[in-house]
């Protein structure tokens, strides 16, 4: 019983990791309220506050070392809380941003532990399992949270920022459930018994190839909340705030479908799981580029929210593989850096694929994301035996 709470509590972290993509029903309010601003500004209220996890998780290995994993942790849901007040008391588009901010700051602070905390406690196919259970947990955080925005939206969409108190039960899960020394299974025993790895401080570039993936898959994965919108317009297409925010919904939930299933396909598949999940997503973004009606465009949906954790949780499984030349740690925040460089920039990215293909509508820029996967497939293939795990 007490290792079936250790891993609610360690997976139970992971329903916040995403949840900044909760308030996207906001983004034509957001709109309204402050007049003047690009869209890509007023879409960046959603996605800045990746600027300040990707911060925060560079400085995260310092900060544990100092506080510990635990500690730190327990202050970033409590960071995570306080930002709810920032927000629902801003009047301006700057203190709207700077709330979003402290809320990554928080987000920052619990992101690359969320993950390293599991390879600390487990290994192998327990570890896999785990891993492919944080991104289901993610998905199943960012689904009930959404849908939860959704009901409080009504209200007014300032209430839609109470969704964030759900880090008070999770500090109270983490609290009485997680060791404060996580230094508990073989793998670190026998990594603290090893002697220390030449150079292993240093930034693992060796796993830029996994960075570059994640860095385009939440591009992709967050320009599906934040351009919905805008390919729905340019369509044509009937679909009220109520309906897109039931797509968004849907999206965070196939993701944690998506997540509960990849312990299964890992072990039967293997690398090949990888190569699903990046073939799936690039036919995802053709779907939604060619949809003539809402039901194709429901169904792009779907694919792309499966497809997602796929990816994610087969990157995240080769942490063991890429730590032996670095810290488990740092080969984790280098990652969570890359997923949040395409969380950040996924506004700005869509723009410039726009001005590339000389003023191309948002349809247009998921075909070229389309093709952009379907290149990573092909390279994958060619490199299969740095991805092979």
């Amino acid at each position: 019983m007490s290792r079936l709470l250790l891993k609610f509590s360690l997976l139970s972290v992971s329903l916040l990791l995403t949840s900044a993509y909760a308030i996207s029903i906001c983004i034509p309010i957001f709109t309204e309220t402050f007049k003047g601003y690009e869209a890509s500004s007023i879409e960046m209220l959603v996605t800045v506050p990746a600027f300040s996890v990707m911060i925060m998780m560079l400085l995260s290995d310092f900060i544990a070392a100092k506080l510990g994993k635990k500690r730190t942790v327990q202050l970033g849901l409590i960071i995570v809380f306080a930002s709810v007040f920032m927000s629902i008391a801003s009047e301006s588009y700057t203190s709207m941003l700077l709330s979003r901010i402290v809320l990554g700051i928080g987000l920052g602070l619990i992101n690359a532990l969320a993950v390293s905390l599991i390879a600390d406690f487990f290994t192998g196919n327990e570890c896999a399992t785990m891993m492919g259970l944080r991104n289901a947990f993610e998905g199943l955080g960012q689904s009930l949270l959404t849908l939860l925005a959704g009901v409080l939206f009504a209200s007014g969409w300032r209430d839609t920022f109470y969704v964030y108190f759900a880090a008070i039960p999770i500090i109270v899960l983490f609290t009485l459930f997680v060791p404060t020394n996580p230094q508990t299974n073989a793998q670190t025993v026998n990594a603290a018994a090893a002697p220390a790895v030449p150079g292993s401080k240093k930034l693992p570039w060796h796993s830029l190839p996994c960075c570059l993936i994640l860095l385009f898959t939440v591009l992709v994965s967050v320009g599906f909340y934040v351009k919905l919108f805008d390919v729905i317009g340019d369509k044509g297409l009937n679909a009220d705030p109520e309906y897109v925010n039931n797509l968004f919904t849907a999206l965070a939930f196939c993701s944690m479908a998506g997540g509960c299933a990849f312990g299964f396909m890992f072990a039967r598949m293997k690398f090949y799981s990888l190569q699903l999940g990046l073939i799936a997503t690039a036919l995802s973004c053709l779907l939604l580029a060619v949809s003539p009606n809402m039901l194709i465009l429901s169904a792009a949906c779907v694919l792309n929210g499966l497809a997602y954790p796929i990816i994610i949780s087969y990157i995240f499984n080769m942490i063991g593989k890429l730590a032996v030349q670095s810290s488990t740690v740092m080969v984790t925040s280098f990652m969570l850096i890359g997923c949040n460089v395409g969380a950040m920039a996924a506004p700005w990215g869509f723009y410039l694929m726009s001005a590339v293909s000389g003023g191309g509508s948002a349809a247009l820029c998921f075909v070229i994301c389309a093709v952009i996967f379907a290149l990573i497939a092909v390279m994958a293939q060619l490199r299969r035996n740095y991805f092979t795990v």
